[in-house]
């Protein structure tokens, strides 16, 4: 199998998926404006375009002229594509009305009042009903090729974060060793930080997000850095804690127990049990060691197209009941404030009961530098 006819496979299967829940949904298509989803359904990466897929499986792809020898060379299969010359609602609605379609899905969170009420209205005959999440439950769970590109994420990342380490010394700004690690990112083969790159050392590092500012690092100090790079898509997630210097022993203490926290996460970390159940494991252990009130962040979330899945009021991830091969992270801490915080974070793949870690950074001891 040549990797095209590959793709065309994976994709086939995440269509059939989808147009299942669309018929669950007694509705005829789904309108959809999400990039990562429409990436997923066609495997086209342009930033703008809307996807109508019914559920019979036939697809049309709307973009405009920027991007059609990108759509041709990027999405294999049975794809109607559709250049759009006038206002993308008026479009949209020429495409529902030629389909003849009664019952039509849409993306909620990724339309304005303002579009809905307009399709509405220029559809009278049609019944529009927003959808919350449809396409992400079935990217929840991974195949092969979101794997892969999963894991060279990780992988690039890792080695970026390694490039960074001899760079981290006092009298450097937490800015320019976030402008490195970026940079690092792209000589590796990624695309880019998929967030805000978080840097945060001395007193900034009990700022559960205290994403690279002016400060410069002192001796003595930790340094919480959390980093992740796209790859064709794909995010990492991944965060450590190390140490410039000899740190107070209370700040090495709570570095083993966030450690403990988060081997205890990972431990529950397995197909059956919830993010409840993972959260509950990681943060009972934290409030037995006398620090659960700092602790006041969830202990995960999921990963893919996207650095943040599975955490919404549609899908929260305290609820979700882990599958196999969905890829979450676990990411316990505690912050101490004005004095220093510690977080350990790390990209876990569901695997029946023996959970995967794929970021295999050192941490079994405080890295001190």
């Amino acid at each position: 199998m040549t990797a095209q006819q590959e793709l065309l496979t994976l994709l086939n299967n995440r269509i059939t998926r989808t147009t299942n829940l669309i018929k669950k949904e007694n509705a005829d298509a789904i309108i959809v404006f999400s990039q990562p989803n429409y990436r997923f359904l066609t495997n086209f990466t342009g930033e703008e375009a809307e996807l109508i897929l019914t559920a019979e499986g036939e697809r049309i792809l709307l973009s405009d002229s920027r991007f059609k020898d990108q759509i041709k060379h990027q999405a294999p299969g049975e794809l109607k594509v559709i250049m759009q010359t006038m206002d993308r609602t008026q479009e949209i609605a020429k495409q529902l009305k030629a389909l003849g379609l009664k019952n039509v899905l849409v993306e909620g969170e990724f339309i304005s009042a303002t579009q809905f009420e307009s399709l509405k209205a220029t559809c009278p005959d049609i019944n529009f009903t927003l959808s919350a999440e449809l396409i992400e439950k079935v990217r929840t769970v991974k195949d092969s090729l979101e794997l892969a590109a999963l894991q060279k994420a990780i992988d690039i990342s890792m080695t970026s974060f390694r490039d960074l380490l001899p760079l981290i010394k006092p009298g450097v700004s937490e800015r320019k060793l976030g402008a490195k690690l970026d940079y690092f990112f792209k000589v590796n083969g990624g695309d880019g930080p998929s967030f805000d790159t978080i840097i945060a050392s001395g007193y900034r590092s009990s700022w559960a997000h205290g994403v690279a500012s002016d400060k410069k690092i002192k001796k003595g100090e930790l340094v919480v850095i959390d980093f992740g790079s796209f790859y064709n898509g794909y995010t990492a997630d991944i965060t450590r804690t190390v140490a410039v210097g000899q740190v107070e022993p209370e700040l090495e203490k709570i570095y083993q127990i966030v450690l403990e926290a988060q081997r205890r996460g990972i431990e529950a970390a397995i197909a059956g049990n919830t993010g409840g159940d993972i959260d509950k494991a990681g943060r009972n252990y934290i409030k037995e060691q006398g620090y659960g009130e700092y602790f006041g962040h969830g202990i995960g979330h999921g990963i893919g197209l996207e650095v943040h899945e599975l955490c919404t009021p549609a899908m929260p991830y305290s609820k979700e009941v882990l599958k196999n091969n969905m890829a979450i992270t676990v990411e316990p801490g505690i912050y101490l404030p004005d004095r220093g915080g510690v977080r350990i974070e790390d990209d876990i793949l569901i695997n029946d009961s023996n959970p995967i870690t794929m970021s295999n950074l050192p941490k079994d001891e405080l890295m001190i530098l």
